[in-house]
């Protein structure tokens, strides 16, 4: 992925890639980003990759980013099926910072590759990523309560520790690739409640 976006073996590839599927709007958390990604990129901490299309504020705003730290800040305006593939897989951190979010599949897609979730606890992300916990090596994503800059930045440090630790990389990313969230599995589900809700009627 990185081969193919112009970056070479003399450009830190080993730096964490942390992506985004998205559209740029308000409703996706963009505006966090806003006060905190560059940041990072100054500090050469990550990289950043993006997909996505939306406001003209936020297309500006990376584009800026992208002007400013090229080989740090990967943009791509639009939208392209095989790329948004490519960074679902390739990536190390899939970023969702959404203000609301009712149900989510980008996270989903994620963890099947084995790409960690960076998420608002909200919605449907709540529902579907599990913070990691370093005592017990248990969860495979990492999470934020307040919507606010500051939470953002400290789930996402807390990402960078992790990824740092190599025996924790690898059980974070094997814990993310047991994750089960297709629709044979919840069809079993549904099978289950079905099943109690007859059970409990022939009891009455």
């Amino acid at each position: 992925l990185l081969e193919e976006l112009g970056i070479s073996k003399d450009d830190n590839p080993e730096l964490p890639l942390v992506g985004m599927v998205t559209r740029l709007a308000e409703q996706k958390g963009i505006d966090l980003l806003m006060l905190k990604l560059e940041e990072y990129l100054a500090n050469s901490q990550l990289r950043f990759i993006l997909l996505g299309s939306g406001e003209s504020k936020y297309v500006d705003y990376f584009n800026y980013l992208k002007w400013k730290y090229p080989k740090l800040a990967l943009i791509n305006v639009g939208y392209k099926n095989d790329l948004s593939h490519k960074i679902f897989a390739g990536a190390d951190y899939l970023l969702v910072p959404s203000r609301f979010e009712p149900c989510g599949l980008t996270q989903m897609y994620a963890l099947s590759y084995g790409t960690v979730p960076i998420v608002r606890m909200t919605g449907g992300l709540a529902d579907t990523v599990k913070e990691y916990n370093m005592a017990t090596a248990d969860g495979y994503g990492f999470l934020f309560w307040q919507y606010n800059a500051d939470d953002l930045a400290f789930a996402i440090r807390r990402a960078l520790t992790v990824y740092n630790n190599e025996p924790h990389w690898d059980i974070i990313r094997k814990n993310a690739m047991q994750c089960n969230y297709s629709s044979s599995n919840t069809a079993l589900e549904y099978l289950k409640v079905f099943k109690w809700a007859t059970e409990k009627m022939r009891n009455q």
